[in-house]
């Protein structure tokens, strides 16, 4: 039986290694995973764009933003306007109570940048705009397109400019807006607006659907550098303030987490599912021929009385009941030499001092306590007549040894 199981194993195994040698596709060097992160320098990355930014602006800072626009709203000094909401994110997804705070935001002469591919059903409400999604964003991108053209376009701009962007796309944009409100300043190599303005009293929202456009990736490009810098002119030069936001980032993170199983992810890749299914298929068919081979239930068996210690209780008793405390203290004193002799290995024809040392140092029973002992034993066997209280003693010192000893 043991040999069967090891083969049935050692031919899973091989299966499984051929299975996976088959299917296996070696790893691209050039890491697609999409991250945003202002932090990291991957590809698909913004650390050049978080730091190119306040350059782009005289004597501009820059904080980091983790709150909901309610909180940063009533505590930042925004009376005099000047301040630019930044946020390059994988989805937007406001509560219409955050957009009015956006909005009062923007109409007291600040601005609104949003990046991200994917609006949610309350801003497509709010602004009255459509967007179309090509494809659904995924922490690992392996079926985008890619290789493909972005335009800005007059007359914002003095002509039409078009910037190759060697990486991937998003394939986001603007399926319907509000011409009299929105702006066209960009569009995809299809032709679709992937950059919009809106003019709101002193200030404006610039929606973009395209963050690959701002990743580390496109703008080390040559001359994507320019493409960067001319979305962000369409932005006023008054701007004193940047407020990098993080949280409509991490909160679209949140979301991703609860769509998007680690499962998911890896079941896009077909050598893995193939992998799978054939791990799957061969445990059934092992656990199939285990189960029909398997011997059947041996119950344990009990272990044996020590019929020994019944015989000595019931000796003990025996005398006990007689009343013959003499004969039943000498039955212990030559019950405790005989467990020395065979748990100790010593000695016990002479009961003298050289016993005494041999006893306490191989037990760790206190020397003292080991010499009563002796003397105990050496007392018992020289009465003839021992009364109930005595044999309680000897009976108790006996028990003293044996607990500390055992």
């Amino acid at each position: 039986m043991k040999k069967t199981t090891i083969y049935i194993l050692v031919v899973l195994l091989v299966l499984m290694l051929a299975g996976a040698a088959m299917l296996y596709k070696p790893v691209e060097a050039f890491d697609k995973k999409v991250t945003l992160s202002r932090k990291e320098t991957r590809p698909y990355a913004t650390k050049i764009c978080f730091t190119t930014l306040p350059l782009m602006f005289d004597k501009c800072k820059m904080e980091i933003n983790r709150k909901s626009p309610s909180d940063w709203y009533i505590h930042d000094s925004i009376k005099d306007g000047g301040n630019l909401f930044f946020l390059i994110s994988r989805q937007f997804n406001p509560s219409k109570d955050e957009l009015d705070w956006l909005y009062s935001f923007v109409e007291k002469g600040n601005y609104v940048f949003i990046c991200s591919p994917e609006i949610n059903e309350a801003t497509r409400d709010y602004f009255k705009v459509s967007d179309r999604m090509q494809y659904d964003i995924t922490g690992v991108f392996d079926e985008y397109e890619d290789s493909v053209n972005t335009v800005l376009k007059a007359p914002l701009y003095n002509t039409q400019s078009t910037y190759f962007n060697a990486g991937f796309t998003s394939g986001s944009f603007f399926w319907k807006y509000d011409s009299s409100s929105f702006l066209v300043l960009g569009e995809n190599h299809h032709q679709y607006p992937n950059f919009i303005k809106a003019s709101v009293n002193k200030g404006a929202f610039f929606f973009h659907t395209d963050p690959f456009l701002f990743a580390n990736y496109f703008l080390i490009q040559p001359h994507n550098d320019k493409y960067f810098e001319k979305v962000i002119s369409a932005i006023p030069k008054d701007v004193n303030k940047i407020i990098w936001d993080e949280y409509f980032f991490y909160k679209a993170n949140e979301k991703d987490k609860k769509n998007h199983s680690p499962l998911r992810v890896l079941l896009k890749y077909p050598a893995f599912v193939w992998a799978l299914m054939l791990g799957l298929i061969l445990a059934i068919i092992y656990f199939a021929i285990y189960i029909k081979r398997k011997q059947r239930f041996i119950p344990a068996a009990k272990n044996l009385r020590n019929d020994s210690l019944y015989f000595a209780e019931t000796i003990g008793r025996l005398y006990f009941e007689k009343g013959d405390q003499a004969n039943l203290a000498k039955k212990m004193a030559a019950y405790f030499l005989e467990h020395i002799r065979s748990k100790y290995f010593i000695n016990t024809s002479q009961l003298n001092n050289e016993l005494v040392s041999k006893l306490s140092a191989k037990s760790g029973f206190a020397e003292d306590e080991t010499f009563k002992l002796i003397q105990t034993v050496v007392d018992i066997q020289a009465q003839s007549n021992i009364r109930q209280e005595q044999l309680n003693k000897y009976y108790l010192i006996f028990q003293n040894f044996y607990k500390k000893t055992t």
